[in-house]
């Protein structure tokens, strides 16, 4: 790894060994055309560092560490990015090196949209094994290069660890021992390099609350809020992430969101004097048993937007399933049949932050009278954000009584989530703290 990022090491070691192989003409003008299209591309976190030294790296590791042959499979190694990256054709791809590079290429072109990058990704281990070794390679160069590489921005580490870690280690068991290996210990190294301390965050506990909890397993987790203006419906909940929680977290590190944050984000939370409560909201509310610990439906008002969410029928079977449950001492019926998140339903009481409205003038201020519906997909904020952001995401439903886990990313426990708040280190009056990043406490 000495010469890793000397680029012209690199290029000599490439003109020694492109000699040596069949078809060293069409190499050679893979290379020079990848060359040529990177031209103003340098890596990232390395301003001085060509591009091409990373498609250059990917094939000579695919030739010298896998001994591949294949010179279709090389060239398009070398041509891996140029689709993507710089906007050439590939059609030109196709004219230029035939229509099995092409194809190869096509394959190895990511879409924009991280999700539906996400997608590609995740079907890799059913793709031909020519395309599998050179995104093996690509991977294992791309984390060789972090590795070496201190001054790449967090987010962006986060991101690619956050990744490969799923996608690319499924990827990598489709392949032998050695590329496995080698994916471990590359990423290793990027662990340690870009790690970050272990030391406590400088985000105190609410009041009486603790940031520390141990969980029934004995596992002792750290709790750390984290403070955010008072969150308008203009708002965008990734963008209050990347604000204020994705400065502190680290690998292996758990992010919960409140759903109250991303409800009115999301446009789901409704002034009451445009709600309008229907005779049966009014009925049904009757029925409701108050607690003190947020209003629920307890009010005409989150009634109605409880019929308009799951429907009048569902509602009215879900109050008869309550009623004749009820003296038999079974608690939760209710919710369960209505279901479609209806207990995240809350509305406006004395001791729940409000929402914050605006003037005329474009400022800030707390209108409390709203009402709010649960989230809309909640599984699948949570999975979006994780990918942008890199680190775990929950979207929790919390107070005093318990903890509902709303949404969560791909591998999140869910109990994990519930044990780790149950003790509400969130507050649900004006703590203005609707994230906390979870982590595993290094000592007790």
């Amino acid at each position: 790894m000495d010469h890793f990022l000397d680029l012209p090491y690199q290029e000599r070691r490439w003109a020694n060994l492109v000699l040596t192989l069949p078809q060293a003409t069409v190499l050679s003008a893979a290379y020079t055309f990848a060359r040529d299209a990177h031209a103003t591309q340098t890596r990232k976190g390395s301003p001085a560092l060509p591009y091409i030294i990373h498609p250059m790296r990917v094939a000579l590791a695919l030739i010298e560490e896998y001994r591949i042959d294949d010179a279709a499979v090389i060239a398009a190694a070398l041509l891996h990015d140029v689709v993507e990256d710089c906007g050439v054709a590939a059609e030109v791809i196709r004219r230029e090196f035939g229509g099995r590079v092409g194809d190869l290429v096509a394959e190895l072109t990511w879409p924009r949209d991280r999700m539906a990058m996400w997608e590609r990704a995740v079907a890799l281990p059913r793709a031909s094994h020519a395309v599998r070794m050179v995104k093996a390679a690509d991977i294992i160069d791309n984390l060789r290069d972090l590795g070496c590489t201190a001054s790449v921005p967090r987010p962006a580490v986060l991101r690619s660890v956050y990744g490969y870690a799923r996608w690319g280690r499924a990827l990598l068991t489709t392949l032998d021992a050695r590329a496995q290996e080698q994916f471990t210990e590359a990423l290793a190294v990027v662990r340690r390099v870009h790690g970050g301390d272990d030391g406590a965050l400088p985000l105190p506990p609410n009041p009486e609350k603790e940031c520390r909890i141990v969980l029934p397993d004995g596992v002792s987790v750290d709790r750390y809020p984290v403070r955010t203006h008072l969150v308008r419906p203009a708002d965008e909940v990734l963008a209050l992430v990347r604000q204020y929680a994705i400065a502190h977290c680290q690998w292996g590190d758990l992010l919960a969101i409140s759903e109250r944050v991303v409800a009115i984000t999301q446009g789901r939370a409704y002034p009451l004097a445009e709600i309008h409560p229907s005779w049966w909201a009014n009925f049904l509310v009757r029925f409701v048993h108050k607690s003190k610990y947020g209003i629920g439906l307890g009010s005409p008002w989150t009634m109605e937007l409880a019929i308009r969410e799951a429907g009048l029928p569902r509602m009215c079977v879900a109050a008869f399933a309550a009623a004749m449950t009820k003296p038999l001492g079974i608690r939760g019926v209710f919710y369960r049949v209505v279901g479609k998140h209806i207990n995240a339903i809350d509305g406006p009481c004395d001791y729940t932050l409000p929402i914050a409205d605006s003037d005329t003038a474009g400022k800030p201020t707390q209108g409390s009278g709203y009402a709010k519906l649960g989230p809309k997909d909640p599984d699948g904020v949570a999975q979006r954000i994780a990918r942008e952001i890199g680190v775990d995401v929950a979207i929790i439903d919390a107070n005093d009584l318990g903890v509902n886990v709303l949404g969560a990313s791909d591998g999140v426990d869910r109990a994990f989530v519930a044990a780790a708040f149950r003790d509400n280190p969130l507050g649900q009056t004006n703590e203005q703290t609707p994230m906390a990043i979870v982590r595993r406490a290094t000592s007790v």
